[in-house]
C-alpha cells in the first residue's frame, strides 16, 4: 500500500511515465508535454488522503499503480513494458477486493473512450459499459470517457 508522506513522488513519476506511454494520439500532445512530476506530487498527497493506492514493484522497481476511493477505481496504470504479464489484472483484482471489504457489491471506473486497448482489458475483466461523458479538459471538450461497472463476487 502506498503511504501518505512517503510515496507521492513515486506515484507522480510513475503517472507521468505511464501517461506519456499510453496516451500519444489519444490525448493532445500539449497535455502530455506539460506533465510535471513535481506538480503531480501535490495531487497524490490529496488523493492518498481521500483513498487508498498500491504500487506494484518487480525486481525492486515500480511498474504499476492503482488508486480507489469508495467504489471507484480512480487510477490504474502499468508501464508499457510490463503489459501482458498479469500485473494489471492482479492490481485491478486487488482493488476490487479492497472495495468489497468496504461492503460494496459493485465497483466502477472511467476510461478514455478512444483507449480501445484499456477498454478491451476492462471488458475481459468483466466490466459493463454504462455511461459516456466529456473528460473535463476545458480546452478539449470533445475528449470523452466511458464508464464501466463491475459486479464484485
Amino acid at each position: 500500500m502506498a503511504m501518505p508522506g512517503q510515496d507521492e513522488e513515486t506515484l507522480a513519476r510513475l503517472k507521468v511515465v505511464c501517461w506519456r506511454e499510453a496516451y500519444p494520439g489519444l490525448l493532445p500532445q500539449p497535455l502530455l508535454d506539460m506533465l510535471d512530476a513535481r506538480r503531480e506530487e501535490a495531487g497524490w498527497h490529496d488523493a492518498l488522503g481521500r483513498g487508498i493506492a498500491w504500487i506494484v514493484e518487480q525486481s525492486g522497481a515500480p511498474v504499476g499503480f492503482g488508486h480507489m476511493e469508495g467504489a471507484e477505481v480512480t487510477t490504474l496504470y502499468v508501464r508499457k513494458e510490463d503489459h501482458g504479464q498479469g500485473v494489471g489484472a492482479a492490481l485491478l483484482s486487488h482493488l476490487f477486493d479492497e472495495i468489497a471489504c468496504l461492503g460494496r457489491r459493485e465497483a466502477f471506473l472511467w476510461v478514455l473512450e478512444k483507449n480501445l486497448k484499456a477498454r478491451g482489458f476492462y471488458e475481459r475483466m468483466g466490466g459493463r459499459l454504462v455511461a459516456r461523458r466529456p473528460v473535463g479538459f476545458p480546452r478539449y471538450p470533445h475528449i470523452m470517457e466511458v464508464r464501466y461497472d463491475f459486479v464484485l463476487d
